[in-house]
């Protein structure tokens, strides 16, 4: 049965390398005692909740509505996802030409990329899912075990439909530009559910009663538009209709591309675009120090997402700009803007100093230049810092305006914790995707925690300089 070739041998060995190259084994051998504690806490959160669930049940309309938005937000979530993981596994690891030259069937190998997508970006949801699951089960809520089908086959789901809008784009524009559509997708999802859940404070409650009253499920709900949201709460019928779409799907996706596949139009796809003749002067910088400096902002400009995973940063000025405009109010003024904006300094310098190291593709050859290490690094460290810079100005312009007050403070502590991180990040970068088709992923989840907890300890900081009694909200409560 798991003789070489076959497809339970392909599938495994598919899962093995999707396992390989996630964050959690790029990051540490000894990683699953830390994952297995994280677990534990979840899992006790979740029996709190589903406690909290039972002692409080909603109407079964609303429950129905509730479970349809989940699992829209599930599916874009998963898609946006997918579309990388897609273009990863059909152009990025470099060995589908190998497998076509194979005698392994080329369908076999499709089905099983498409399956191990589906899994992957499926497996997030699903064990985040099955911890409330498992809570609501023991209160013997045995509906919830509905969550595990339901979230496997919206993830195969998500993932047909990735593989024919990646095979379609790459057709189009190339691997590079398909993936960034994948980031874009990803960006306006996050942005909307930020918006979504923001809309209270813009929108008045009447207004957001009518509204969710108007798409509300009335009577029996027996629309096809709640058949996955009746789904997802464990009526028989839904459950097997949802579960046989999204296998139908998948198959149809499956049969539409095998024939691309065992030809290798879908690879032949992999183009790489010629390069800018405007860029490729030869010309150098006046000095080392200058030459190394644009280069470091040459890697951050062409590292893929870049815009997208920078807005994701950046989010944290949606509430500085609503305090600032007394949309939003926390403690007596405007002082929260302070740790807001030393947090967000912090996290940009520590994201663009792990771009710029985990994009150099040369460090050998850059330790072989007339410079010293020192000036590498430094170097490094102020192109971090000068990007960082440039997107933290304008707020701060808005406290000088709105808040002078803050403004010693507001920049000591983004000195303090941009300083920080990309010393931090120099050393342990952050893991972050591919900068490229064929390079190597790196990065530590260490540099990702301490920079957290950098960042939190600047933010602190900054709070008890600004706040004048800086533990009021604390003992209010």
């Amino acid at each position: 049965m798991f003789a070489q070739s076959s497809f339970p041998w392909l599938f495994m060995n598919e899962l093995r390398v999707l396992w390989r190259s996630s964050i959690l084994v790029r990051t540490s051998s000894y990683v699953l005692v830390p994952v297995l504690v994280v677990g534990l806490v979840f899992q006790a959160v979740a029996l709190l909740l589903a406690w909290a669930i039972t002692k409080h049940t909603l109407p079964r309309d609303e429950m129905i509505l509730v479970a349809d938005l989940n699992l829209f937000f599930f599916g874009f979530l998963m898609l946006s996802r997918a579309m990388t993981a897609a273009i990863d596994v059909l152009y990025a690891r470099g060995d589908v030409d190998f497998l076509l030259a194979s005698p392994i069937p080329p369908g076999r190998v499709l089905a099983v990329r498409m399956i191990g997508v589906g899994a992957s970006v499926a497996s997030p949801w699903v064990l985040l899912a099955g911890a409330l699951a498992n809570g609501l089960i023991i209160f013997k809520q045995y509906w919830a075990l509905a969550v595990y089908p339901m979230i496997l086959a919206e993830g195969m789901l998500a993932a047909a439909i990735a593989f024919a809008l990646v095979v379609m784009l790459v057709g189009w524009v190339g691997p590079a530009a398909a993936r960034r559509a994948g980031h874009i997708l990803a960006l306006f999802v996050g942005v909307f559910i930020f918006a979504l859940g923001q809309a209270p404070r813009f929108v008045s409650p009447e207004k957001l009663g009518r509204f969710w009253q108007s798409v509300m499920p009335t009577g029996s709900a027996t629309g096809w538009q709640w058949v996955f949201g009746r789904g997802l709460l464990g009526e028989p019928a839904p459950l097997a209709i949802s579960v046989l779409v999204c296998l139908i799907a998948f198959l149809a996706v499956w049969a539409t591309l095998d024939g691309r596949f065992a030809s290798g139009a879908i690879t032949a796809a992999a183009y790489r675009p010629a390069g800018n003749a405007t860029r490729q002067t030869g010309e150098f910088r006046n000095n080392p120090g200058r030459a190394i400096f644009m280069k470091n902002l040459r890697l951050l400009a062409r590292f893929p997402g870049i815009v997208s995973q920078t807005v994701y940063r950046a989010l944290t000025l949606v509430p500085v700009l609503m305090i600032l405009s007394g949309k939003l109010k926390f403690g007596a003024g405007n002082e929260a803007v302070a740790p807001l904006l030393v947090f967000l300094a912090g996290q940009l310098g520590l994201f663009f100093i792990s771009v710029m190291v985990g994009s150099d593709e040369s460090p050998d050859l850059a330790a072989t230049a007339p410079v010293t290490p020192q000036t590498l690094r430094i170097t490094a460290l102020i192109a971090a810092s000068y990007a960082t810079i440039i997107l933290i100005t304008l707020p701060v312009l808005g406290v000088a305006l709105r808040a002078p007050n803050l403004v010693p403070a507001t920049l000591a502590g983004i000195a303090g914790a941009l300083l920080t991180n990309v010393t931090l990040g120099y050393r342990f970068p952050i893991p972050l995707i591919k900068a490229d088709f064929g390079k190597a992923q790196n990065g530590t989840a260490l540099g990702l925690l301490v920079g957290v907890g950098v960042s939190s300890a600047w933010s602190a900081a900054a709070w008890l300089a600004v706040a004048p009694h800086p533990f009021a909200w604390l003992l209010g409560k």
